[in-house]
């Protein structure tokens, strides 16, 4: 048998000409580089941080928001017929002063009378402020009066000085002519003072030279009653006088004689 021949070995590829150009410039450029520089720093990308987790804030609970009720107002006390002590419906208590007018206080003249008549209108009633202010108020009583026009119009109050309401202004004109409560006697209108006193009456005259008469003298000694008349009427004897119808005669009467009296007991013709 005839041995088998060997396979023929392959050429050898060879690079192509430029490629080995190419190749030489690049290990000369590598090795200048290491020799006279540093090769250029990759630049860093930065890293991101790591993002914070998530937190879940709880929403809010949702309010319906509605507006308070209005304060109402109580007078708890009346100090004088223009400062009474208001009681409010949120709990506050506060001293206040009614605009527009001034009242008699403490001993002067009216000032019990206004009082009184200011007690029975405010004391425990409910009431409106009309007007709020830091130097006083107005007050509305529950049927829409007035109270200050009220009171300057019945005469338990003046306008004031310092006001300028056109309503108080014509009240108290009213209530000056017709001359009511302080515009009377005896205040007529002055009520920053006390009640002044009636004047005494004056004295009698006194009598001269008129002799005194001296008062009659009583005595208190009783006078015998005087013995009736008794010599118009005669009677001879008892007969006589029992047919007169007049026996028995008693002592006193007329007829009677102590002769027909036998036993001078006072009676006579008794038998």
């Amino acid at each position: 048998m005839h041995p088998t021949p060997a396979p023929s070995a392959r050429p050898r590829k060879r690079f192509p000409k430029w490629l080995m150009v190419t190749l030489g410039v690049f290990v000369v450029l590598f090795v200048l580089g290491a020799i006279f520089g540093k090769a250029p720093e990759t630049p860093t990308q930065p890293v991101a941080a790591p993002a914070a987790p998530a937190t879940t804030t709880p929403a809010a609970p949702t309010t319906t928001t509605s507006t308070p009720p209005p304060v109402t107002y109580t007078v708890d006390k009346v100090v004088d017929g223009a400062t009474v002590e208001l009681a409010g419906s949120d709990g506050t208590h506060r001293t206040v002063h009614v605009l527009g007018v001034t009242v008699a206080t403490g001993n002067n003249c009216y000032a019990t009378e206004t009082l009184a008549w200011a007690t029975s209108k405010l004391a425990g009633a409910a009431i409106k402020l009309t007007t709020d202010t830091t130097t006083g108020v107005a007050l509305a009583l529950a049927d829409g009066t007035d109270y200050a026009t009220a009171a300057v119009q019945n005469g338990y109050a003046k306008f004031a000085v310092d006001a300028t309401s056109t309503a108080l202004q014509a009240a108290e004109t009213a209530a000056r002519q017709a001359a009511a409560g302080l515009w009377a006697a005896p205040c007529k209108g002055a009520i920053d003072a006390p009640t002044p006193q009636a004047p005494a009456p004056p004295a009698p005259p006194e009598t001269k030279n008129k002799e005194a008469v001296a008062p009659p003298v009583r005595t208190t000694e009783e006078q015998p009653d005087p013995k009736p008349d008794t010599s118009s009427v005669y009677f001879k004897n008892c007969t006589a006088a029992k047919a007169a119808d007049a026996a028995p005669l008693y002592a006193g009467e007329p007829g009677y004689r102590s002769a027909l009296d036998r036993d001078h007991d006072g009676v006579a013709c008794e038998d």
